[in-house]
């Protein structure tokens, strides 16, 4: 895979994770989502990203700019997967920050334009198992504002994922409610991803 192809794929997965993103702002539950089916399996797939396949647990960081200037910055996910890392160049920056402010990640970017006028962002970093206690807040900011997500937030967020093929069965912004009855029903072949930041324990 040629560079420019490289390049192309990973624009449009951004987009696509964007898409997501403010299409769960406005629903409690986002059900079978097949534009966040195809995030994972790109994560996933070395032929995707024209990348090595070695695989450890990353934090994906994702978010974006609607049209109307409002920033979008969603909960994080611990899983298996390649580190994305940005180019460390632009004007907005994402930083995980503990009780305290101090600052446990910093990455600098500049989010991919989509056609609607909206902007998105998607990244992986190395995942420190100390942040999934440690992490308090998590921070975009940008020439628009800043805007956060507390622990509050990432604990209401779940990633329901079908262990066989990797699609994305539902992304849901309240966990309390359970998971959607068909999925309930055969919960075995599904795996979860539990959002962060969170309560520690």
């Amino acid at each position: 895979m040629n560079g420019l192809e490289t390049l192309l794929r990973r624009v449009a997965l951004r987009a696509r994770l964007h898409a997501v993103a403010a299409a769960a702002a406005s629903t409690v539950l986002l059900a079978a989502a097949p534009l966040a089916g195809g995030i994972l399996a790109q994560e996933r797939s070395p032929e995707a990203a024209g990348e090595p396949s070695q695989e450890s647990t990353v934090l994906m960081i994702w978010g974006g700019v609607r049209a109307d200037g409002e920033l979008v910055l969603e909960p994080a996910f611990a899983y298996e997967g390649r580190v994305r890392h940005p180019g460390g160049v632009g004007d907005y920056r994402v930083r995980g920050l503990d009780g305290e402010g101090e600052t446990l990640f910093s990455i600098r970017f500049t989010p991919g334009e989509i056609s609607d006028g909206s902007k998105g962002f998607s990244y992986s970093i190395p995942f420190d198992p100390a942040w999934t206690e440690a992490l308090d807040r998590l921070e975009l900011s940008g020439p628009e504002g800043v805007t956060t997500v507390d622990r509050e937030a990432g604990a209401r967020a779940m990633m329901v994922i079908d262990r066989a093929s990797g699609q994305v069965r539902s992304l849901l912004r309240d966990a309390a409610a359970g998971l959607p009855a068909e999925l309930a029903a055969d919960s075995s072949g599904l795996r979860i991803l539990r959002g962060l930041p969170r309560p520690p324990g």
